[in-house]
């Protein structure tokens, strides 16, 4: 087939540049790992090579002819590349064996009807190469998390891509089922397969790939050669190294001068869940700590199995030593516990309403006498905490939606504060923020802190997790696996314990 080519590859959406100027070849016969921090343009990229998103700059080609992949079934048919990514694309009220051919059911037609039988038989040997034994007629949402990826993977093979690109596939699979995917990389690779392997797991890029590509803030920082898989240890510093330079100049408020009595606010004891797993954390008065660690690592289900969002199997939650029953997000905004979503446009605000409905509306009751609000003297309170926040909005009746997004932030902050929480839940406080509007941010939570309001964030930028917190937990699926000083933690050492 040739080698694949990427030159000058550059991608913007609104607010972000995901890809500035990727280039790389990748040969035939070789497994190349790509590896990069959250948001380094990982995706992008494959979303690129898969036709789902153009290249708003620079071109693709194999053998010196030019690409135009206009959408994942060209990028399959006519170029040979494809994708297993982690998301499953699985229907899960159709069969596996529906699923399997749902791009070919043309070859299973026999009289104008689909031949079922035919298609089961194939189908169970599709799924058997990757060791799969399973009853194809079942739907595809009775079946195992791994099992949907290794079901994923067995389409992938079936259709005999030139180019093969394996997008965390190995996330939720056992050790040993790991190994057997190795092995079959490694016959694609003897067959003059190419391989793209994206994984968390350090290890398992260093152990299969031939050539590791590493990506930040989505420039390509450069490639180490791992063919002979020799000093593994001083080659994944120098991938950490590589995937851990950041920007400086970042304002940072000072972190807190608390003392170890600090008086606990929130306590959580044995929380488990599905993926929890006897999650035991104190935060003081005065703190603020961060969750910390590579996505999907039970950090957000922790914040929402905590606020009443998510069931637990197991757990025990006190607030300053008392007991709470946290049943539903009722029962934690009763006892103080304010959870703000990554997702606040879905989850915290109504865009289509004004500012002074978004912030009010929350605490309105506490307000009212006897039924009735007073509409002036409500105006008053929301207006005072408008300028507390330093929210930017020419009045109350501004349509949130037309706000920035720093200011719907601090519409959230606003809403949550008037109704007076003991801890604040976030989960990436200053996602899709600019730097001002971060640093506002930043200030804001220290100085609730200091007043006694404590907040547990989820916080992915390594930047933010190494200058804002006072302490880091970091998460490792489902546990908490390590614990640094804010003051004191080593980035090379932080992100090393990212990955177990």
């Amino acid at each position: 087939m040739g080698t694949l080519i990427l030159d000058s590859i550059s991608k913007r959406f609104p607010g972000v540049d995901a890809l500035k100027g990727i280039s790389f070849a990748l040969e035939e016969g070789r497994i190349y790992g790509l590896v990069g921090e959250n948001g380094a343009g990982k995706s992008t990229l494959v979303k690129i090579l898969m036709g789902l998103f153009p290249p708003d700059e620079g071109e693709i080609s194999i053998a010196e002819d030019r690409l135009h992949i206009r959408d994942p079934h060209q990028a399959r048919y006519e170029f040979g590349i494809d994708a297993v990514f982690q998301e499953h694309a699985l229907i899960p009220q159709m069969s596996i064996v529906e699923n399997v051919f749902l791009d070919q059911l043309d070859r299973f037609h026999d009289g104008g009807l689909l031949n079922y039988r035919r298609m089961e038989a194939e189908a169970r040997d599709v799924i058997g190469k990757v060791g799969l034994n399973l009853d194809v007629t079942l739907p595809a949402d009775e079946v195992s998390a791994a099992e949907k990826s290794l079901i994923e993977f067995s389409k992938a093979l079936h259709r005999d891509p030139k180019i093969l690109i394996l997008d965390e596939v190995t996330a939720p699979l056992a050790s040993d089922i790991v190994q057997s995917l190795f092995d079959i990389i490694q016959a694609l690779k003897e067959a003059g397969k190419t391989i793209i392997f994206i994984s968390h797991r350090l290890h398992e890029v260093l152990t299969v790939c031939d050539e590791i590509l590493v990506l930040k803030d989505g420039r390509m920082q450069g490639c180490i050669d791992n063919t002979e898989k020799k000093d593994l240890t001083s080659i994944r510093r120098k991938i950490v190294l590589m995937m851990t330079g950041t920007e400086k100049g970042m304002h940072f408020p000072p972190r807190s001068t608390i003392e170890t009595k600090a008086p606990v606010v929130l306590s959580l004891r044995n929380i488990s869940n599905s993926l929890l797993r006897d999650i035991n954390i104190d935060v003081h008065e005065g703190e603020i700590v961060a969750l910390a660690g590579l996505r999907g690592q039970g950090q957000s289900m922790l914040l929402r199995a905590t606020a009443g969002m998510l069931a637990r199997t197991q757990g025990d939650i006190s607030l300053r030593s008392e007991p709470r029953r946290i049943r539903n997000p009722f029962d934690a905004i009763e006892s103080g516990i304010f959870y703000v979503s990554d997702r606040r446009d879905e989850e915290d605000l109504w865009l289509s309403h004004d500012v002074w409905l978004n912030i009010s509306l929350g605490s309105i009751s506490d307000r009212a006498r006897f039924g009735i609000i007073r509409m002036k003297d409500d105006h008053r309170i929301i207006e005072k905490m408008v300028e507390n926040l330093r929210i930017e909005t020419p009045s109350l009746s501004k349509i949130v939606q037309q706000l920035s997004g720093g200011n719907r932030q601090k519409v959230v902050l606003g809403k949550y504060l008037l109704s007076r929480p003991r801890i604040l839940l976030m989960d990436q406080p200053t996602i899709g923020l600019d730097v001002g509007a971060k640093a506002e941010i930043y200030s804001l939570l220290r100085a609730l802190a200091s007043e006694g309001i404590p907040t547990l964030a989820v916080l992915t930028d390594l930047e933010e997790v190494v200058n804002l917190p006072d302490r880091i937990l970091v998460m490792h699926e489902g546990e908490i696996t390590r614990e640094f000083l804010g003051a004191e933690v080593d980035e090379e050492e932080l992100v090393d314990s990212y990955y177990g």
